[in-house]
């Protein structure tokens, strides 16, 4: 009797992996976020008019205006013409799988990708179980976040916490585990996702000012996160400062010989000679306001290859960035600041450009 039901629960298990392999056959990796949807359909659409991608999370999303960009690079006689493709929320491991999904889009006119270290594999828990979270996760993904968590500096149980969130969400998302309303979803009404994702100019740029009445992310705790987050930003200048001083001691305590992640910089690299196989160059971003340590992302960002690297998160050169008056929250720039952020990236891009075609 006992042999019976383990062979049919094997069976079972099995018939739910062959339709949960079938349906990923059918679904994008971007199923589950309605922002990711509406961007990467948008450049589906278009992207033989861009030569150029941003990608990361919010720091990007909401700090990089390719118009700016674009404008300087051009009047300097570069022709650039980008799109942010950039999603809140998206750390190391899912930049990287955004990347994939990217490269996978037949785009003959892409040069050039803009890659953020701006955070490692540790992420919000209240992500978990979502469809947001889970749609991407699939055995590399879960593969490159162990190798990062496993060699990171953190105590035993997180490293041993985080490690099990990441096979947890794989397995969840490998057997469609609750998903299935949202897959259905995902189908019936992806076309009819607000459009607003991609910014005025439809160039994948939305600052954090715009959504003051306009309020759309998919999980309410979100919202309110954001909201909160500026209320205390505006009200609580002690903490304010504290977070720039953080910042400004990482910098001022850097020498120079800190031994990086090596699993981050490997990650990085792979990702970097893949897009260099193609003929594509790669751009390495240092934001500023980032939520981790600059202890960790420094020793990173500086491993990365001569002529690649844009670092915009030094206080002692951009005081601005860390003054409330071009703030939105503690790790966010408002419009007036990711305007600034934008001009500051673009004339270090043209540096870079020029430099390297003499």
């Amino acid at each position: 009797m006992a042999k019976k039901i383990i062979k049919y629960i094997g069976i079972l298990l099995g018939a739910l992996l062959l339709l949960s392999l079938a349906i990923k056959l059918m679904l994008p990796f971007y199923w589950g976020d309605s922002t990711q949807t509406v961007k990467y359909e948008f450049y589906k659409k278009n992207a033989d008019k861009f030569n150029a991608v941003y990608l990361g999370g919010s720091l990007e999303y909401r700090h990089i205006d390719p118009t700016i960009v674009d404008s300087i690079a051009q009047h300097n006689g570069i022709d650039l013409r980008s799109f942010n493709i950039a999603v809140d929320g998206h750390g190391l491991i899912q930049e990287l799988t955004d990347l994939d999904g990217l490269l996978k889009i037949h785009n003959p006119n892409l040069k050039y990708i803009f890659f953020s270290i701006s955070s490692d594999a540790y992420f919000f828990p209240a992500n978990l179980h979502t469809s947001k979270w889970v749609s991407w996760h699939d055995a590399t993904s879960t593969c490159r976040a162990l190798r990062v968590i496993l060699t990171s500096k953190d105590d035993l149980k997180s490293k041993t916490k985080f490690s099990w969130f990441y096979t947890m969400s794989w397995m969840e998302n490998l057997f469609k585990i609750g998903m299935m309303p949202d897959v259905l979803n995902f189908y019936v009404n992806k076309d009819k996702y607000d459009k607003s994702y991609l910014g005025k100019l439809q160039n994948g740029f939305y600052p954090y000012d715009y959504e003051e009445n306009h309020m759309f992310m998919e999980y309410k705790w979100e919202d309110t996160l954001i909201r909160q987050s500026k209320h205390e930003y505006e009200n609580n200048p002690a903490r304010r400062d504290s977070l720039t001083n953080d910042v400004l001691q990482s910098f001022e305590n850097y020498k120079g010989d800190e031994k990086p992640n090596k699993a981050m910089v490997n990650l990085c690299m792979e990702a970097y000679k893949k897009c260099m196989k193609r003929g594509i160059q790669v751009f390495f971003i240092l934001p500023p306001k980032g939520r981790i340590s600059y202890d960790i992302l420094l020793p990173v960002f500086n491993a990365m290859p001569e002529g690649t690297k844009i670092e915009l998160a030094d206080p002692r050169k951009y005081p601005k960035y860390y003054k409330a008056d071009y703030g939105y929250n503690f790790h966010h720039l408002n419009y007036k600041g990711a305007k600034l952020q934008s001009y500051d990236m673009a004339k270090q891009l043209v540096a870079l450009m020029k430099a390297d075609s003499i």
